[in-house]
């Protein structure tokens, strides 16, 4: 598989870069919005287990097209909001300029897939000065469906002429893994030990710590 790899999609979030976005407490206060509403998702404890913040977005949707409301907009502000705040201190491995400047000299191209906005994105990929690495940067405005939809990996592959097995995608959450198993992309789960792959029904191609052991790997 690692001779014929062509290309290599990187999620973003815990992934290229550390951020410090609260994914569970934000799935939990849209939870809170919808309801006022009247759209429940249950408890409270189980809201961020048991869903993706576009789970609850494209339910919401639903909703307002039976109801007449305007619940998305509101979602999407409590959306925006934390990704600011947790965008505010980024940080970056040392490993990463390392691993994309050896992912160049292997011709290996390499692209990004995020749920994140595309703006904010490119602004971090600014800051780290590593955003001219990237051939494609795929983010929510550019999908109607997001991870673990598989849309945004079709996508890649779409536009650069790619077929599934030239292609590996690394993330660091069963969000990620569900979409490149749907994909047909061989999934590289970076960190993450207490993923449990047998309760999300996904599977895991490889288990990295570390860019610089997926350069090994490709070296390899």
């Amino acid at each position: 598989m690692i001779n014929s790899l062509k290309c290599i999609i990187f999620d973003f979030d815990n992934t290229l870069v550390k951020s410090n976005i609260d994914f569970p407490k934000m799935k939990i206060e849209m939870a809170r919005l919808t309801n006022n509403f009247g759209l429940e998702f249950g408890s409270e404890e189980e809201i961020p287990h048991k869903y993706t913040a576009g789970n609850i977005i494209d339910k919401a949707e639903s909703f307002d097209k039976r109801n007449g409301t305007m619940l998305v907009p509101e979602l999407w502000q409590v959306v925006e909001e934390f990704e600011r705040k947790g965008m505010e201190n980024i940080t970056i491995d040392q490993d990463v300029l390392s691993m994309l400047n050896s992912m160049k000299s292997f011709k290996i191209e390499t692209t990004l897939l995020t749920n994140n906005a595309c703006n904010p994105t490119v602004e971090v990929l600014k800051r780290f000065n590593i955003l001219d690495y990237f051939s494609m940067i795929v983010a929510r405005e550019d999908v109607k469906k997001m991870k673990p939809d598989k849309e945004g990996i079709d996508l890649i592959l779409f536009k650069m002429n790619l077929h599934p097995d030239e292609v590996i995608f690394i993330g660091d959450s069963w969000v990620d893994a569900k979409a490149a198993n749907e994909a047909g992309v061989p999934f590289v789960l970076i960190r993450n030990d207490l993923l449990d792959a047998q309760k999300y029904g996904i599977t895991i191609w490889k288990h990295i710590r570390s860019m610089a052991e997926l350069v090994q790997i490709i070296k390899k």
